[in-house]
């Protein structure tokens, strides 16, 4: 495969590694690429790389002629409080993204397009299951939220009046190796706990921040979206990303001491009680239909998170 995937951060960045390594050809399309993070996540001139925005579909278009591209991942977007800080800004950059997506796959007849979307799409205080299935109801309770609910809609009708070859993935909340320029509160709050496991501080867990949610690490969802560009005749084209397991502070706080028990780890505050933010996320499609496994549980994914920091440099 040929691929683009739009925006180079957490998610595109680690998308673009496990393609890589997976003998496929990778160029990353970003507004304003951070090179020298792109060069740590998928390594050193292994992926060829645009600076571009996405809302110019001129300058896509050439990008997927000259890459003779087959295949597209749109993982650019701002993301939860920045869609917010300016309305019109946000709404447009993410809808309209991806309506150029889906213009330029149908013009350039792309083989397939795979849209990161996210686990917040879902309507969850209407979900009377033990677990979030992929058919569950969606509805947009914030701005961001119906960004993605637009363009998860806009999809489908393009699949439908172009017979467009489309896949959805919905990954929970993402941590990681990454610089978080679109937003993402789960990735800073996880960075800045990874950070201060490393030097050894002791640590307070506040239940209204973290928690609870189903993390999943960033190298899963990269995981995921290899999957998704590669599956044969997938048959549900909505996925769930996540690892099936919900974690809120107190069980954070179990995680943190069984990585680093010689820290002092403590929760301050209550979490809302809320059913619906308790339920985990059904991976048994993403399972069946595109092999997709996590590789890191919270504890692992920690582990590893923390050894990518401290060869970056961060020590106690």
């Amino acid at each position: 495969m040929n691929v683009l995937i739009t925006g180079a951060g957490l998610i595109g960045a680690h998308a673009a590694r496990q393609m890589v390594d997976a003998g496929h050809k990778v160029v990353l399309f970003d507004l304003s690429p951070n090179r020298d993070y792109i060069a740590k996540v998928v390594g050193q001139g292994k992926a060829d790389v645009v600076a571009a925005n996405m809302l110019d579909l001129p300058a896509l278009l050439t990008a997927l002629e000259k890459f003779n591209v087959d295949t597209m991942v749109h993982s650019a977007g701002l993301i939860g409080g920045k869609v917010q800080e300016n309305s019109y800004t946000g709404a447009t950059n993410n809808i309209l993204g991806t309506i150029n997506i889906l213009e330029a796959a149908r013009l350039r007849k792309l083989r397939r397009v795979v849209y990161v979307s996210t686990f917040g799409v879902y309507e969850r205080g209407k979900i009377t299951d033990n677990v979030v299935k992929e058919l569950h109801p969606i509805g947009g309770h914030n701005l961001y939220a119906t960004t993605k609910v637009c363009s998860e809609h806009l999809i489908h009708a393009y699949t439908s009046m172009y017979k467009l070859d489309t896949i959805i993935i919905r990954p929970g909340g993402v941590f990681g190796r990454g610089f978080y320029v679109g937003g993402s509160t789960v990735g800073i709050v996880m960075r800045d706990l990874a950070l201060a496991m490393i030097k050894g501080e002791p640590i307070t867990i506040d239940a209204k921040t973290y928690g609870p949610n189903e993390y999943v690490y960033g190298k899963d969802v990269g995981l995921a979206l290899l999957l998704a560009c590669q599956a044969q005749n997938p048959k549900q084209r909505i996925y769930n990303a996540g690892t099936g397991a919900v974690h809120g502070a107190e069980q954070l706080a179990q995680v943190v001491r069984e990585v680093a028990p010689k820290l002092e780890v403590k929760v301050s505050g209550t979490t809302v009680a809320d059913k619906s933010r308790s339920l985990p996320m059904d991976i048994s499609f993403s399972q069946a239909e595109l092999g997709y496994t996590p590789k890191f549980p919270l504890k692992e994914a920690l582990r590893d998170y923390m050894d990518e920091l401290w060869n970056e440099g961060a020590r106690g």
